[in-house]
């Protein structure tokens, strides 16, 4: 069954497709993938983590600031955050060592919807309340949120969820 996977030009190695039978790879260092899938799930690490205000989402901050990898401390595993909350939003932050599945889920190209549930601190205007029961629409063509109970919630697939504190 590899060997027929091999020859069929499904198999990469480190983003190299293989085509000879006998190849070798390390699995401790490579990147072995069938179909563009990883092979080898067991290395990777998946944290499902609930981000407080006053973190940002990033690896790192130029500004000293505190990321949400300072919130799981797990030595020199090399962790990505899957989620754009800014710094005073709160929510589910995915954090993996796995690039493949941060790719799917954070390129715009594959369209994945995030759905954000926003709290009003206190009732809008008339006007505003109308814009947020009609949805809101911005030059980027994100698609209309919709009023519900205590708040507004907004389905984004671009990435750019971070607006919505500006709507």
């Amino acid at each position: 069954m590899a060997e027929e996977m091999i020859l069929a030009g499904r198999v990469s190695v480190n983003g190299v497709q293989i085509e000879t039978l006998g190849a070798r790879a390390d699995p401790e260092i490579d990147e072995v993938m069938v179909d563009g899938v990883p092979v080898l799930k067991g290395r990777y690490r998946y944290f499902a983590l609930h981000k407080p205000a006053g973190f940002v989402t990033t690896a790192r901050d130029d500004l000293g600031r505190e990321t949400v990898l300072d919130l799981v401390p797990i030595g020199e595993i090399q962790l990505h955050p899957v989620g754009r909350l800014d710094l005073e939003s709160e929510g589910l932050v995915i954090l993996t060592s796995d690039g493949h599945l941060t790719d799917l889920l954070t390129h715009p190209r594959y369209e994945v919807e995030k759905e954000y549930l926003v709290g009003l601190d206190a009732m809008p205007a008339k006007r505003d309340m109308e814009r947020l029961v009609r949805g809101i629409e911005d030059s980027r063509g994100a698609p209309p949120g919709g009023l519900g109970a205590g708040g507004c919630r907004s389905t984004e697939t671009d990435g750019c969820g971070d607006r919505l504190r500006r709507r």
